[in-house]
């Protein structure tokens, strides 16, 4: 691979030099990070004194790491470079980072440079909640698709039978000072309540409207540009099924939660926005979109509300706060799923 080549290419100036680069990481984040083994931003100048940069992500199969075997079997570890190769076509306002140049390092592993989206300071008010939720619909709409979501069955029989269940089933867990502190006393019973009901809410999803979607369509993951070339600049492209309509609301909704930036009164005024305006966007029936939204929310969701990765970190203020938050996050999704 050429550095200079990239540079040149990414910044359309052929006589550009390389004066100096740095490289920094990136944290990842979410369940798509399975596949990811690194992320991290490339930049540097010119000799021209011309600032460049890149997203350098490296990928590889999960089912490679010892221990994953059970939990990643069917994941679809390389659906981001597949969407960027095959120039998946998108509404008007949303568009891909641009992809400069692909690794092959052979054994199920690749290293993407891609480009490195600067951003505006935006707030994700109500307004930036319905613009995104319009075009996740008229993304849905573009592409229908013949269910039933393979996908939510590998997750489901994956990582939550493996992994998230048996932890909300553990007693120790309600007990631990990080959650007792904050969970209501029919969180632990409410949540496994749902789970006994997983088949049925499979059932129920695989009957409505099928399309192909972004997967987790997380506000992270929807970066709004700050040269203004889209609204939405949508990166970590991660569900390559079919997924029913309403799906990617789900995402849309939780991420902030999950980070602790949206606080759990503000989820239902976000919830029923979105949900609005993705039946605008999409044309699909309001009452499929909310049935849809609602039964993937509890089925991608419920699992993952209480920060389980986090149990073993010191306890300070800012953990105390988003333990807080997220009970708060798995009352609402429970609540959610007692009225389906």
């Amino acid at each position: 691979m050429d550095l200079t080549d990239l540079v040149r290419r990414s910044l359309g100036d052929p006589l550009a030099e390389i004066a100096e680069q740095r490289s920094e990481p990136v944290a990842a984040h979410g369940f798509g990070a399975l596949s990811t083994t690194s992320l991290r931003r490339l930049h540097g100048t010119t000799t021209a004194g011309v600032p460049w940069s890149f997203f350098v992500k490296s990928i590889e199969s999960p089912e490679r790491r010892p221990g994953l075997e059970n939990t990643t079997a069917n994941f679809p570890w390389r659906v981001d470079l597949d969407t960027y190769l095959a120039g998946f076509a998108l509404p008007a306002g949303m568009r891909l980072p641009r992809l400069y140049h692909v690794e092959d390092l052979g054994a199920d592993r690749h290293v993407m440079w891609l480009e490195d989206v600067r951003t505006a300071d935006a707030t994700w008010d109500l307004d930036r909640y319905g613009s995104a939720a319009t075009l996740l619909g008229r993304l849905a709409a573009m592409h229908p698709a013949t269910g039933p979501n393979e996908g939510l069955r590998h997750f489901l029989g994956g990582p939550v039978e493996h992994l998230f269940l048996p932890a909300l089933r553990d007693p120790d867990l309600w007990r631990h000072p990080l959650v007792a502190a904050y969970a209501d006393p029919q969180l632990r019973s409410d949540l496994l309540a749902l789970a006994s009901r997983i088949g049925s809410l499979v059932e129920t999803v695989a009957e409505l409207s099928h399309t192909l979607s972004h997967g987790d369509a997380c506000p992270a993951n929807l970066l709004v540009p700050a040269d203004g070339s889209a609204r939405f600049v949508a990166i970590d492209w991660s569900w390559p099924w079919a997924t029913c309509a309403g799906f990617d609301l789900s995402q849309l909704l939780v991420g902030r939660a999950h980070t602790g930036e949206l606080a759990p009164e503000e989820l239902p005024a976000v919830h029923e926005t979105i949900k609005a305006a993705y039946v605008e966007g999409s044309g699909f029936a309001a009452d499929e979109v909310a049935l849809g939204c609602a039964a993937t929310l509890v089925l991608c969701g419920a699992w993952t509300a209480l920060p389980l990765d986090r149990l073993g970190d010191e306890p300070t203020p800012a953990l105390h706060e988003l333990f807080r938050r997220r009970a708060g996050l798995a009352r609402f999704v429970a609540d959610v799923g007692r009225d389906l």
